[in-house]
């Protein structure tokens, strides 16, 4: 499913038109990560946690050049599904 199709299926459901849904959906991501940046967990009851993981600094090994690679550290979004939204997926 793609923006427009979720912005179609939700303004059906809600009765608000396409165009007011994707303005929602860009909010809300904004949101999301304006918090996650500042080092706060995103908590939504039924559904997740996001929040922001540190990855370590690590060495790969590239076959083709024979050659070690040192990847830098760097941070990552991070999605725990809740209790509810496990046992939804699960049917």
């Amino acid at each position: 499913m793609n923006n427009k199709e979720f912005a179609q299926r939700m303004a059906k459901k809600t009765g608000l038109s396409a165009q007011q849904i994707a303005e929602l959906q860009n909010a809300f991501i904004d949101n999301v990560v304006l918090e996650v940046r500042q080092g706060n967990v995103v908590s939504l009851q039924g559904f997740g946690n996001f929040d922001l993981k540190e990855k370590a600094a690590r060495k790969m090994y590239n076959p083709t050049t024979q050659e070690t690679v040192i990847i830098p550290a760097r941070y990552t979004l991070g999605y725990k599904p809740s209790n509810t939204m496990k046992e939804k997926i699960k049917g």
